[in-house]
């Protein structure tokens, strides 16, 4: 990759400009490296922010549950005024007015909900813990959505330069072929070959140019950026030596992790859940209550008429429904299946994601041992097409074997830009699949 860093730096600067403050806004070096894009696109993303917020929500949800277990209590008072005089007794006395006070307090405490209680807090836990699952997905898929398209400006720019140098090669070979025909080792069909082959390369390179900026415009939609923002990004980045992958091991080790694993375990915790609360549908409820009242026709001026007028009560209260038909019975039954599937969901999505562990591991290996082939036969290309140039130059081999090494050579660079792609790519699947 050493070989095309000065190129590199010449086509971004050409096609994408240094960093602006106002542009890029955070970005405070000029190339923006995979890891700022993906942190700008969270920062930003509208279903990353949502997901936040219920996930929020879901959090209050929980603290809310938890007035379940607690005691309730209540403080009112009154006043009241007549069209008349009302008549009232009070400390053997008559007591006449137009005004009525009145206090009371009362509480409830449940003793034993058969329960639901405890199950209530439970189901609103595990939705407290899908609302994580919700938010930790929508960042995966946006993770994911980032790297396809900072990948692909990586792949266009890299395009690009390997177009520019078919482009000048081509031109070369152009005025070489000119001038063997004005010396006779070459005839006008040769010359009107290469003007075919310029004008396709030209084509070539306008189009890489375009696929640069449409990438540019993406990563930039995706970011929240101004389309007509300019900014240059990593692209020395090359797979590891096939013998540096960890292996399958440490990612199979990793699997229950997987955010679709998570999410069927707490569907088979929520299933044993709903079939505990359809047997707890028996069990009776206790609570115990107390309440205090006072009221009378004139406002006291100490607590004497509280402690003499005041009423008081407490007690408890039995709930027990006996019988309510077969509903009781159909909810067991409906919750034991609703289980029975829950399990077998989960051994399938175990089975599911292991397998698509083992396929990425594989085809993450491939292309890294497919990069070390490509950039073996790039340099191979390169020597070929160096050779065979000079050999043409001396008239001892055809344009026709010229044009097939400088089009092998064109075909060896591009396979090796698109062997970093998809192993970056089989990267990122491995990682969301292990729940990073």
């Amino acid at each position: 990759m050493t070989r095309y860093f000065p190129f590199i730096i010449i086509i971004c600067s050409l096609f994408l400009g240094i960093a602006s403050a106002q542009d890029v806004q955070n970005i405070s070096v000029s190339i923006m490296t995979l890891e700022q894009a993906e942190s700008l696109a969270m920062s930003q993303n509208p279903d990353v922010i949502s997901a936040w917020t219920e996930y929020r929500n879901a959090g209050t949800d929980l603290l809310s549950a938890w007035s379940l277990f607690l005691p309730s209590a209540s403080l009112s008072g009154g006043w009241t005024r007549y069209n008349r005089e009302m008549l009232s007794f009070r400390n053997d006395s008559l007591i006449f007015s137009r005004d009525r006070y009145s206090f009371s307090f009362s509480a409830r405490y449940p003793l034993f909900a058969g329960g639901q209680d405890y199950l209530a807090l439970k189901q609103t836990k595990l939705a407290y813990d899908i609302a994580l699952l919700s938010f930790e997905d929508s960042r995966a898929q946006t993770r994911s959505v980032v790297y396809a398209a900072y990948f692909a400006l990586v792949q266009a720019i890299k395009q690009s330069i390997v177009a520019q140098h078919s482009l000048d090669r081509a031109l070369e070979e152009e005025e070489i072929t000119v001038q063997k025909r004005n010396l006779g080792s070459a005839s006008d069909v040769d010359v009107s070959k290469m003007k075919v082959q310029v004008a396709q390369k030209k084509l070539s390179d306008i189009e890489a140019k375009n696929a640069v900026h449409s990438s540019l415009e993406q990563l930039c939609q995706i970011l929240n950026f101004p389309l007509d923002s300019s900014f240059m990004v990593d692209t020395m980045q090359v797979p590891p030596p096939v013998e540096d992958i960890p292996p399958l091991s440490v990612y199979l080790n990793q699997f229950e992790n997987n955010r679709n694993i998570r999410q069927a375990n707490i569907g088979i915790r929520s299933s044993k859940l709903a079939k505990l609360s359809s047997w707890l549908d028996y069990v009776p409820a206790l609570d115990f209550s107390a309440g205090w009242s006072w009221s009378g026709y004139e406002f006291p001026d100490n607590s004497t008429p509280f402690a003499d007028e005041a009423s008081s009560s407490y007690g408890l209260s039995l709930s027990w429904t006996i019988f309510s038909g077969t509903s009781r019975i159909a909810s067991i039954k409906k919750s034991a299946i609703a289980l029975e599937q829950s399990e077998l969901t989960l051994n399938t999505t175990k089975v599911s994601i292991e397998q698509q562990i083992r396929s990425a591991h594989r085809e993450m290996i491939e292309s890294a041992a497919s990069y070390e082939l490509s950039v073996a036969q790039v340099e191979d290309a390169q020597l070929t097409l160096n050779a065979t140039r000079k050999r043409y130059e001396i008239g001892s081999t055809t344009l026709l074997e010229l044009l097939d090494t400088e089009l092998l050579l064109e075909q060896s660079q591009l396979q090796e830009i698109a062997t970093i792609t998809e192993f970056y790519t089989q990267q990122a699947n491995i990682e969301w699949l292990i729940g990073q």
